[in-house]
């Protein structure tokens, strides 16, 4: 840690006595928020890595339709269980295991420093960087203050799509693709997006691939609708719409967005088209007041 002056030297010493290895269990539990709150701190693309972690809403089919499926092939459960939603503490956590697994955080600002990932130097030199750092936020603030604002940062709940799922998630459903050594694996985005994620993995080890063979992957209007209610869309990886070229997508971070109840196909040359429909996730139905009209009841399906 850097020398300090005497003016400095209360708030150092306090420092130092802190500085122990992180815990999250004794840390203060509060009641969480639930907000799209701003993920600079916890997006990798954010430091230039070439992964992309979504916050807003993008625009997709979402009628429910039926799939063509190999009888080879065998039908996933119709339902998983679900979880809430991650709080940015989690998120930045698995920035750090992924970026600096060498690295133990001792204390929340730490945690969302390095969720940014800024730092590039050796792993012996990171303890020194971080206590440079807080040695400069104590200038102007106390350490309670800077634990107190970054412990509330990272207790709330944000809504993501991008964030690749970790292994047991019970959300995820993988199917592989017939006459291929792959597969298709699809995990949640935005609960309130209803977004979902596609990407590509080895069906013997569950290992993400980028783009593993020639293909098109089309989104397509609901085949059993009466009326057509939209046109094919070929789609591209989610990490083009955030300006990153598709070969420079970092290995296995590659990933496609789909919408809840989407209406796909994967076409490969010389192979039959894959269809499938994207789950849709049960919501609690809203309650609507009824417009003050009058109301004609014609029947909805006839012969």
């Amino acid at each position: 840690m850097p020398a300090c002056s005497a003016k400095q030297a209360p708030s150092c010493r306090q420092m130092a006595k802190r500085h122990q290895p992180y815990d999250s269990s004794k840390r203060r539990q509060t009641r969480s928020t639930r907000t799209a709150a701003s993920m600079a701190a916890t997006q990798p693309h954010a430091s230039g890595s070439a992964t992309s972690l979504s916050t807003t809403t993008t625009s997709s089919f979402s009628a429910p339709c039926s799939s063509t499926q190999s009888p080879s092939i065998s039908p996933l459960p119709a339902t998983r269980s679900s979880r809430a939603p991650n709080t940015i503490r989690d998120l930045s956590l698995r920035v750090i295991r992924n970026k600096y697994p060498y690295f133990t955080p001792r204390n929340d600002w730490e945690i969302l420093l390095l969720s940014s990932a800024l730092y590039k130097g050796a792993p012996d030199g990171i303890y020194k960087y971080l206590d440079t750092k807080l040695a400069s936020e104590l200038r102007s603030r106390s350490y309670d203050a800077v634990m107190e604002q970054a412990r509330k940062m990272l207790d709330k709940n944000v809504d993501v799509t991008g964030l690749k799922p970790e292994p047991g998630d019970p959300r995820v459903f993988v199917h592989p693709i017939p006459n291929s050594e792959y597969s298709i694996r699809l995990f949640p985005g935005s609960v309130e997006g209803r977004d979902y994620c596609l990407d590509f993995v080895v069906t013997s080890t569950g290992q993400p691939v980028n783009s593993p063979f020639k293909f098109d992957l089309l989104c397509i209007p609901d085949p059993d609708a009466p009326v057509p209610s939209g046109p094919i869309v070929r789609m591209r990886p989610l990490e083009c719409s955030f300006g990153i070229p598709q070969d420079k997508i970092d290995p296995g971070e590659e990933k496609f967005l789909l919408r809840d109840g989407a209406h796909c196909i994967l076409r490969r040359p010389g192979h039959r088209d894959v269809r499938f429909t994207v789950p849709i996730r049960r919501h609690p139905k809203p309650v609507r007041q009824p417009a003050d009209a009058d109301y004609l009841h014609f029947p909805q399906y006839v012969d």
